[in-house]
Order: C-alpha cells, then structure tokens, then sequence
C-alpha cells in the first residue's frame, strides 16, 4: 500500500506516528519526567559542638573575680607604708645622684595608694583605713635594695593585673593602667641603677 502525506501526519518514523494514533507520544513523556519535582534531601548531620579548653586559673571572668581583686587592692593601700619606709631608707644607702630616681617612684607609690582607695571606695561604698606602720627589715647595701626593689616591683605588675582583669568602669580601668606601667617603669629605672653600680659583680656569690 502506498504511503500517502497527509498534512496533519507529521514527518516522523512509522513506528512514532503509529505511536501518536495510539495515543502516546515519547517525547511529552520524556518533558514530563524531567518536570517531576525531586524528593526532598534528607538534612544535613549537625557538626558536633565544639568543647574549648579552659585555662587552670579563671581570674579574668566578672563578677566571679572582683572579690580577689578588693582583696588585692586592700593588701596594695595597706602596704603603703612599708613601701615608704624602703624607699626612703634607699635614698640614703645609695649616692646623690639616684636620689632624684628613688624620689619620683616614691610619689608614684603614694599617688597609686590614693587612686586604689578610690576604685575601693567607688565600688564598694567603704573607705579603707590608713595604713599599719609596719615594721619591716631594711636593706644592707644599696645593691641589695635595688635587688629587692626590682622583683617588688614586677611582682605588683602580676597582682595589678589581677585587679585590671575585674574593673568595668572605663575611669577605673584608665586608673589600674596607669598604676601598672608606673611600677614597669619602676623596674626598668632600677634596672638601670643596678647596672650602673656594678650590682651585678657584687650580688654573685663567692666561690
């Protein structure tokens, strides 16, 4: 039988048209299974929580370390007197010259005494007595105090930071940082007098 084109008969494969008179037609079949919406991914696993390490010593954590740091600042203001009676027992142990030195670390002291009563007060609502006069064992020599001096004075630098870790206020924060590079300033000029005295040569021991 001849095969005749027919204008609604399209110009595909006889198989195809045989296809398309029997309803079915591949090609929309193919369309609409790609149109098929895709099942949803199952979610994503949660990375486990991350645990950080904590330092042996928490003193830097508010409010839990303000109570240590009152402690501190009454044990620097009740000092005060000893630190006094040191320094002004160097000044005559050491020349002339280093006097000018030990003068100004002094009127530092006393200047810090007053700004550690003033954070106590502003915070606590109490005002700290005056300071014990202590008794306290004196230098030999001048070598010795500059010795003595020097670790005094890096010691406080560790206390004060401990103070500095509690404060919340901006004024008292500005207050303990001046403090603190007062007494580093502190060790570097004893520093200097240690080394220009030679204490170095004369604090070694003996064989």
């Amino acid at each position: 039988m001849a095969y005749y084109g027919y204008p609604y008969i399209y110009d595909v494969p006889a198989q195809d048209s045989l296809n398309r008179w029997n309803g079915y037609n591949p090609y929309n079949s193919y369309y609409n299974m790609r149109e098929q919406p895709k099942p949803p991914r199952p979610p994503m696993p949660e990375p486990p929580p991350v645990v950080c390490p904590k330092p042996d010593k928490d003193y830097y954590t508010y409010p839990e370390n303000l109570d240590a740091a009152l402690r501190l600042i009454e044990e620097a203001v009740m000092g005060e007197s000893s630190d006094v009676k040191f320094y002004e027992a160097m000044m005559k142990l050491c020349g002339k010259e280093e006097k000018e030195i030990f003068e100004g670390i002094l009127a530092d002291e006393k200047k810090h005494a007053q700004l550690f009563r003033v954070i106590y007060c502003e915070i606590t609502g109490q005002v700290l007595p005056n300071a014990p006069d202590e008794k306290i064992t004196l230098p030999k020599s001048c070598c010795e105090g500059l010795q003595e001096a020097i670790f005094h004075e890096l010691r406080a630098v560790e206390k004060y930071r401990r103070i500095l870790y509690a404060m919340q206020n901006r004024r008292h924060i500005n207050m303990l940082v001046e403090i603190i590079t007062d007494e580093q300033k502190h060790a570097d000029k004893l520093n200097y007098l240690f080394s220009k005295n030679d204490c170095g040569e004369k604090c070694r021991p003996r064989k």
